[in-house]
């Protein structure tokens, strides 16, 4: 048996105007004030934490914490 398409759901969250909203994919920016500032609240990341991260930035090249 097939497994039918699952479409990922992301919800968001505007940090200007506070409207929660879903999306199928990632958003660009608010549909009520068009603020490109989102609050990713759920689905899949954009970006994953990297593997090797320890929590530790000593020695770390790429590490963003």
């Amino acid at each position: 048996m097939e497994n039918p398409e699952v479409e990922e759901k992301h919800l968001y969250r505007c940090a200007e105007c506070g409207l929660e909203f879903a999306s199928e994919g990632f958003a660009e920016k608010c549909p009520q004030c068009r603020c490109r500032v989102l609050i990713h609240v759920e689905g899949e990341a954009r970006r994953g934490k990297k593997s090797c991260c320890t929590g530790s930035c000593a020695g770390c090249g790429g590490c963003s914490h």
